[in-house]
């Protein structure tokens, strides 16, 4: 039969553990990390584990030994959750290593800070994902074909300050200027 301080052992390690879990996923999220939110899970788990075992320890004391039984039943099914958590953990981490797009809300607002500056024009083979943390955006823009390299590369490198602004100094950009098109061929003008 197990003992009070058992119990409370239990319930303590409860606390410690969600209580990592909370900061750990704060810090998950502000830096954008699936390691340290695979880490913050690990905390829950560990907290879901003392779960199991202060409800048997709980029920045992309570209301005798033949009701011990709960203890693997709550095992059981603390496991099917973090089976659950893990397979979805799983799933968002190898999204993230086949280059998956971003969401189409960033690639919307990237639009919207090209189409900010009205002398580029036409952005099409928009490429986005994720490198680590950071983002990687690769994009075609038309210009004029009469813009002088020096306000073409101005230009550009006006859009990549822009975007760094919004997404991070350590956002790769990569801007493949052309002339508009017109019937399928370049224009000078």
């Amino acid at each position: 039969m197990p003992g009070k301080i058992a119990l409370w052992a239990a319930l303590v390690s409860i606390a410690a553990k969600e209580a990592v879990y909370w900061v750990t996923i704060a810090v998950a999220k502000r830096v954008d990390s699936s390691a340290l939110r695979a880490n913050a899970w690990h905390h829950r788990t560990d907290a879901l584990s003392s779960v199991a075992t202060a409800l048997g320890i709980g029920c045992a004391l309570l209301f005798g030994g033949k009701w011990a039984i709960l203890d693997p039943i709550a095992a059981v099914l603390v496991s099917v959750f973090i089976l659950i958590a893990a397979a979805k953990l799983l799933y968002e981490s190898v999204q993230d290593l086949l280059e998956k797009s971003l969401p189409k809300e960033v690639e919307q607002e990237i639009r919207e800070i090209v189409e900010a500056d009205h002398d580029m024009s036409e952005l099409h083979n928009l490429r986005t994902r994720r490198v680590g943390t950071n983002y990687a955006i690769e994009m075609h823009l038309r210009m004029r074909g009469s813009t002088s390299l020096y306000e073409a590369h101005r230009h550009s490198m006006l859009l990549e300050q822009r975007l760094r602004e919004r997404f991070g100094q350590d956002t790769l950009i990569s801007v493949h200027l052309e002339p508009y098109k017109v019937n399928g061929v370049y224009q000078a003008d």
